[in-house]
Parts: C-alpha cells; sequence; structure tokens
C-alpha cells in the first residue's frame, strides 16, 4: 500500500523466506497497481517482530508463513500517487 502524504513509501509484508536479505539500504523493484512503470525503491525500515504468528506458523515446517513489516521509500515521482494504492515489492533473486 503507497502511503503519500510527505515522503512516498510503500508499505509491505515481507516473508520470512526473504527477510535476512530484506534489509535497510537495498535497492528493489515496486509495482504500484495502475503505473506501468516500475519504480525503484529503497528499503527503509524492517520489523524485527513478526507481524502477525498465525497458530499454524508454531512448527519449524511452517515457520515459513510468517510476515514482517517493512517500509519502502519510493522516488519523488510517487508523490502524485493517491494514499492507500496497493503496492508489491519485486522479490526476485532474495529467495
Amino acid at each position: 500500500m503507497v502511503l503519500a502524504d510527505r515522503i512516498p513509501y510503500a508499505r509491505v509484508y515481507v516473508p520470512s523466506s526473504v527477510r535476512v536479505k530484506f534489509v535497510p539500504g537495498l535497492q528493489v523493484n515496486v509495482h504500484v497497481d495502475g503505473l506501468d512503470e516500475v519504480l525503484a525503491g529503497t528499503v527503509r525500515w524492517v520489523a524485527a517482530d513478526p507481524s502477525f504468528t498465525p497458530y499454524y506458523a508454531l512448527t519449524e515446517d511452517e515457520r515459513s508463513r510468517l510476515m514482517y513489516l517493512a517500509e519502502v521509500d519510493l522516488p519523488e515521482s510517487a508523490e502524485s500517487l493517491p494514499t492507500g494504492v496497493p503496492a508489491q515489492v519485486d522479490l526476485q533473486g532474495l529467495k
């Protein structure tokens, strides 16, 4: 989801399978619904704790279902985007 109040950024959820490599400063591609172009983003922050722990994530086999909230700064050109537009970060190469 895009939040464009001041500095535009995308709030995304990162699966635990890529959490170790998804760190502040990492450059990622961000796909925003309704835009044909891909935006270049920079990871600003990643939560240290999972956002939610489903009951089925308590075993080692199911641990990959944990998700971490993260924020990705977007370029100034994204200032015109409305707040709340769905966005997705490309995780190719991190798995």
